[in-house]
């Protein structure tokens, strides 16, 4: 028989008996089904059950098709529990948090003349609109058909962080700083931000980029193995020079709207905004790159984020 206790903040510890059972044959899903079977709102999904270390850190038990012996969890032990909360999916969470920018920004520039009076729209204006709207369909798309999430959901409370975020960066802000008469038609008239060419080049080099960076995520989806595989490194077309191709790709497409609005200030605070976060991600991928291979052959001599700065 399998005995064990699991300590939940605000409740009463929990002793759970598994009779006729080795720790081989009891799954960390079959804890979080008994648990929810003595508090029926401690969903799976909002369950996080760690295990006391000697080293004073806790070891999460995660994947809940492991047995408790693969955790070297046996009988008697004490497990702890966090509630995580409300729980959305990821899939969901990604779909909120750019289906907001889709709408927004033609709202905002047909709205703009209600906080600016009227004007007539450029075409550099009408073309970031167009080239935000693509960048972010595509992203929603993605998300939908494409991405392979390694965690089925996250808290509720990601949902209003990462719209805030999106939402705010990519909608409102770059709707104040963009679309406004020192961007209209007559203010440009006879610059270079009025200049066919100049809007043409800048409007392919983003589209060029959107689907670089769409290779790369059809590529990462390839490499996606079942639990308990091996995990495997992408080599295709950009992860040759910088380990994360994508970001790169992601990058590169908000340098180009920068440059050809010659320094639209809300995109220059998403890619500020943005690009920190993508270096932080970048260097937590990297690491684990380098600890699961050969780091002679990956990541190499590759770059981490964006060749040939970093």
């Amino acid at each position: 028989m399998v005995a064990i206790t699991v300590s939940i903040p605000g409740k009463p510890t929990v002793n759970l008996d598994f009779a006729n059972k080795h720790p081989n044959d009891v799954t960390i899903k079959d804890i979080k089904i008994a648990i929810q079977a003595k508090f029926p709102k401690l969903l799976p999904n909002r369950q996080r059950i760690t295990l006391p270390s000697t080293s004073g850190k806790p070891i999460p038990l995660t994947d809940e098709s492991k047995s408790l012996s693969s955790y070297n969890v046996g009988e008697g032990a004490k497990l702890r529990l966090k509630d995580l909360g409300q729980q959305v999916g990821y899939r969901v969470l990604y779909l909120w948090e750019y289906v907001g920018p889709i709408f927004l920004n033609p709202l905002l520039l047909k709205a703009s003349t209600l906080l600016w009076g009227e004007y007539t729209p450029s075409a550099l204006q009408l073309a970031v609109r167009n080239l935000i709207v693509i960048h972010f369909v595509k992203r929603f798309l993605e998300s939908a058909f494409v991405h392979r999430f390694s965690r089925a959901t996250v808290p509720l409370s990601y949902v209003f962080r990462n719209c805030l975020y999106y939402w705010g960066i990519c909608g409102f802000l770059i709707g104040l700083t963009l679309y406004r008469p020192a961007y209209s038609a007559s203010a440009l008239k006879g610059t270079l931000l009025d200049n066919s060419t100049w809007i043409t080049f800048w409007t392919v080099f983003e589209l060029g980029a959107e689907l670089l960076n769409l290779n790369t995520h059809l590529h990462l989806r390839s490499l996606r193995q079942p639990v308990g595989q091996p995990r495997k490194f992408p080599t295709g077309l950009g992860f040759g020079t910088a380990v994360c191709a994508n970001y790169w790709f992601e990058l590169l497409g908000i340098v180009a709207l920068i440059i050809m609005t010659l320094g639209d200030i809300g995109t220059i605070v998403y890619l500020l905004i943005g690009g920190s976060f993508m270096k932080i991600w970048a260097d937590q991928k990297y690491a684990r790159y380098k600890k699961e291979f050969d780091p002679k052959v990956f990541p190499g001599k590759r770059y981490k984020l964006f060749p040939p700065f970093y």
